[in-house]
């Protein structure tokens, strides 16, 4: 990310406002892969989620840590995306405030639910992707 602090905390604002995002991860064919997932962050922006063991998505991690990770908004010209590599938390993920501010998000919707309750039951991961680059897009300005 660019030294300037000012556009820093304006694309960690924008992240933070967020709790969904694009990530794209390369399938066992060597295709890319895209899906909507919730996620929290932190102040490193570092993104955070969860999905079932049995998903394409886990099965993508294990075979390679690299993904890509966009936030955008149609109202809006503005975007940030995120490339890094992703590692497996599960075992080694407590109850902080990272983890449940994701669990709150994913309980936030009280008409539909949380996406996973759809899915058959299974183990679930928890993932967090750090990226080793970082671009902010605003074009309002």
């Amino acid at each position: 990310m660019t030294d300037d602090t000012g556009k820093r905390d304006e694309a960690l604002s924008f992240l933070v406002g967020h709790t969904t995002g694009v990530l794209a991860t390369i399938g066992q064919e060597g295709t890319p892969r895209a899906r909507l997932v919730y996620y929290a962050c932190d102040d490193s922006f570092n993104v955070y989620f969860i999905t079932l063991a049995n998903t394409r998505k886990a099965h993508d991690l294990e075979r390679n840590l690299h993904a890509a990770f966009v936030v955008s908004e149609t109202d809006a010209p503005r975007t940030l995306q995120l490339e890094g590599t992703v590692e497996d938390l599960t075992d080694k993920a407590g109850i902080d405030a990272t983890l449940a501010s994701l669990v709150e998000t994913l309980m936030s919707n009280t008409k539909f639910g949380a996406p996973l309750t759809r899915f058959d039951t299974g183990e679930l991961k928890f993932y967090r992707l750090t990226p080793s680059w970082v671009r902010w897009g605003n074009f309002t300005v």
